[in-house]
């Protein structure tokens, strides 16, 4: 299945860099059953690379683990320790994508995330939110990419098993500027 470009108004083949003030990088997970908790990292980069068919098109990011905020310093210190992310010894979480595809009128990013030195395959469900120029950054031309996963924490090591207080599926939600570089 083939997808033009022009699908996707000012589609511009090239590489973009995310733009880490104004993207974010969060994660939320049932606490109790009950509610939600949720954290967001701090530190972040990645490329996108744009081919003239969308399909042939890649992303890379890296998230510096020990950036894990979650309101709460006790927490943070705890989500950082060995218990969950183990960030001494797995200081980035990872992604590469190995394709993207079309799905009904969505796109679709398969990849590798690799959390807690564990990889595994995570299709990303992506919206393609536009291209323009950024007045605030003398007019690069930027690209807005919103994107969900939902992934299961044990299986890359995260967190005890069979927990009460924590669920096991974790949806991972990005919401990201990147700028033209070439």
């Amino acid at each position: 299945m083939s997808a033009p470009t022009t699908e996707i108004p000012g589609y511009t083949v090239g590489t973009w860099t995310i733009d880490a003030v104004h993207s974010e990088v969060t994660y939320a997970v049932k606490h109790l059953g009950l509610a939600k908790s949720r954290g967001n990292f701090g530190t972040f980069s990645g490329q996108i690379t744009t081919a003239e068919n969308i399909l042939d098109s890649s992303v890379t990011a890296e998230i510096d683990a020990a950036s894990v905020s979650t309101g709460n310093g006790q927490r943070d210190d705890h989500v950082r320790s060995a218990d969950f992310f183990d960030v001494e010894n797995h200081p980035t979480i990872t992604f590469r994508s190995t394709g993207i595809r079309r799905d009904d009128d969505e796109y679709v990013i398969d990849g590798e995330l690799t959390w807690r030195g564990v990889t595994k395959a995570v299709s990303l469900e992506a919206e393609f939110n536009g291209i323009g120029p950024n007045p605030a950054a003398d007019n690069a031309t930027t690209i807005g990419i919103s994107a969900e996963a939902t992934v299961a924490r044990r299986d890359f090591g995260i967190g005890p098993e069979g927990n009460a207080f924590l669920g096991e599926k974790v949806k991972i939600t990005l919401e990201i500027e990147a700028a033209l570089q070439s």
